[in-house]
């Protein structure tokens, strides 16, 4: 079942571009998103969003004034027509590849995945799509590419992780009409899994650029700061791969040297067990080296450019590749000096010792000295700041991002 909230009428003098959202919970991609969606020229194109289920960015997308769909989270079971899809696809694939796993996914594929595809493209063809918009990745979106395929409509991929995909996501990739890649670390690995070049384009994502003077004082009240503390934040999800319980350990390091420096640990967590279980671990760390009196788990907030004002710096700790790295820009619009693991798509963004500093994944040592350079030398991390934000305004920006998708629409649909 399908549950619809439409808030516009139809209108066929523009072409009408449905965004699909499938993770539950608000990062960085719905976030993008929602900044292409926003400023897009809505006299050209009209913005349709189909989440999978609930998220807490669908409301903002409604006050935005466009249509707003979920799809239900209860998909249909197992069918004969999917039983004959799986026995087809195994004799096929026994013959091209010969695996167990290729076997499993194709099964898998047929079971869970055609049903949504099926239904996709119902969707797609009663509200007259005139182009896609995956919003996560090849592997992630593989049942709605297919939906897209079955509906005959042109498709994009926005590739916004760096997940591998096997032999039926390359399959599906041929009824893709044009991948958007969010870097060059993204672009590299699916040009490395057999994605022809022609197909890809490298647009970073897009922001809106903080007010001149963003006042944070309420929030040194609120978190219970003095004028004293040097505050040093760590902005993204509580999530295994983000690195936070190396910051841990940097900072144990710091506050010795500098007992009046705080952290601010800031990000949800997934409801998922293993990143749960992470963020025990992190509050058991922070009892066990001593931080208790030093670090703030602040949860989701909504008001990440009055953190980064109030920041003395960011660092942002991933200890695997990073597909973009959203929060280092954010914190360079800021004009706050960044320490970041260089790794993945941060090196599309820093200038290691000219627009930030940047260190080894999983290097405490390195991170710890990279944050004592910096908070010893406020003058030389000020123009640091001031640099990076100078570059990010004029790389990222939400109007050059939207004006090349825009673009890259108009190509597909010509």
């Amino acid at each position: 079942m399908v549950v619809r909230d439409r808030n516009q009428m139809d209108n066929r003098n523009r072409q009408r571009v449905l965004f699909i959202e499938k993770p539950p919970f608000v990062g960085g991609s719905v976030i993008s998103l929602y900044e292409l969606v926003s400023r897009l020229d809505h006299s050209r194109f009209e913005p349709v969003m189909l989440f999978f289920g609930p998220n807490p960015y669908r409301e903002r997308f409604r006050q935005l004034g466009i249509q707003v769909e979920t799809l239900s989270e209860q998909m249909p079971g197992s069918s004969q027509n999917t039983r004959d899809i799986a026995g087809t696809l195994g004799r096929y694939s026994r013959h091209a590849a010969g695996t167990y796993a290729f076997l499993k996914d194709l099964y898998r594929f047929a079971q869970r995945d055609y049903p949504i595809a099926k239904r996709t493209a119902r969707y797609i063809e009663e509200l007259r799509i005139d182009l896609v918009h995956h919003n996560n990745c090849l592997s992630t979106d593989r049942a709605t590419v297919l939906g897209a395929a079955l509906a005959r409509v042109p498709q994009t991929v926005h590739v916004r992780t760096l997940g591998a995909f096997g032999m039926v996501e390359r399959y599906l990739a041929r009824s893709v009409d044009g991948f958007i890649y969010i870097s060059q670390a993204v672009e590299g690995l699916y040009r490395g899994l057999g994605i022809p070049r022609e197909k890809g384009h490298i647009i970073y994502n897009g922001f809106t650029l903080p007010q001149a003077h963003t006042d944070a004082s309420h929030l040194r009240k609120e978190f219970g700061l003095c004028a004293q503390d040097r505050v040093i934040s760590n902005v993204g999800r509580i999530e295994w791969w983000k690195g936070q319980d190396y910051f841990l350990e940097t900072m144990a390091q710091i506050v010795k040297m500098q007992p009046n420096t705080k952290a601010l640990l800031v990000g949800g967590v997934d409801s998922t067990q293993q990143n749960e279980a992470y963020h025990h671990k992190l509050q058991q760390m922070t009892q066990e080296l001593g931080l208790a009196n030093h670090v703030i788990f602040t949860g989701f907030r909504s008001d990440i450019p009055q953190i980064m004002a109030m920041s003395d710096l960011v660092v942002h700790s991933a200890s695997e590749p990073e597909p973009f790295g959203r929060v280092v820009v954010e914190a360079m619009l800021a004009g706050r000096p960044v320490v970041a693991t260089a790794a993945g798509g941060v090196l599309d963004i820093i200038e290691d010792k000219v627009t930030g500093l940047t260190v080894p994944p999983k290097d405490v040592a390195a991170m710890t000295g990279a944050i004592q350079y910096l908070l010893h030398r406020p003058a030389e991390a000020a123009v640091m700041g001031q640099r990076a934000q100078q570059e990010a305004s004029k790389r990222f920006s939400v109007e050059q991002h939207v004006r090349c998708v825009q673009s890259l629409y108009q190509q597909i649909l010509d």
